[in-house]
């Protein structure tokens, strides 16, 4: 192990995986989110999978009577988990509460979202995400800009290198994540 690149290597792997996470809206490492709401809606779906009926923690709102922040009550909304995303709703014969939408923060649900197990992540994942890594590795490794290398009397290189290089990895990124059927 080189430890000087080892933190360096920490980082890109960061890097790429938020990279990937933010072209599915989904998250491969576990976290909890926090998530701000202008005002209530019919049915809210939570913009980041995977999430599990449990991974929602509180939804809270300022109330539009007293403008103080409540906490809802889990029994009184549904948490659907089954499908291709996850949608929180009222219970039949229930309604959201009234919320003070002129609050900074008038909705907020705290829920988990993540892979828990690392074998769970689809296989294209872990490959874009190396891919990725690979890449912006490479670019303290090499400057795809020189053209000529030149020491006089020792050493003569050139290359040119399309334009289309710098991008090539970070394009085939893109187009294997968003290939994936989630």
């Amino acid at each position: 192990s080189n430890t000087k690149n080892d933190a360096l290597i920490s980082g890109l792997i960061g890097a790429a995986t938020g990279h990937c996470e933010a072209l599915v809206q989904r998250a491969f490492v576990p976290r909890t989110f926090q998530w701000v709401l202008p005002c209530w809606r019919p049915v809210i779906e939570i913009p980041i999978a995977p999430v599990t009926y449990d991974a929602v923690h509180s939804i809270k709102f300022v109330d539009w009577a007293t403008e103080t922040q409540q906490t809802l009550d889990p029994a009184s909304y549904v948490v659907q988990t089954a499908g291709d995303s996850v949608r929180i709703f009222p219970k039949f014969g229930m309604s959201w509460p009234l919320a003070f939408s002129h609050a900074p923060e008038p909705i907020v649900i705290e829920f988990d979202a993540g892979y828990e197990d690392i074998d769970d992540l689809p296989a294209v994942v872990k490959t874009c995400i190396m891919l990725q890594i690979r890449h912006l590795y490479s670019i303290g490794e090499t400057n795809p800009a020189l053209v000529r290398d030149l020491v006089i009397g020792v050493s003569d290189k050139a290359w040119q290198l399309s334009p289309d290089v710098k991008t090539l990895i970070p394009d085939a990124v893109t187009l294997l994540m968003l290939s994936e059927v989630w």
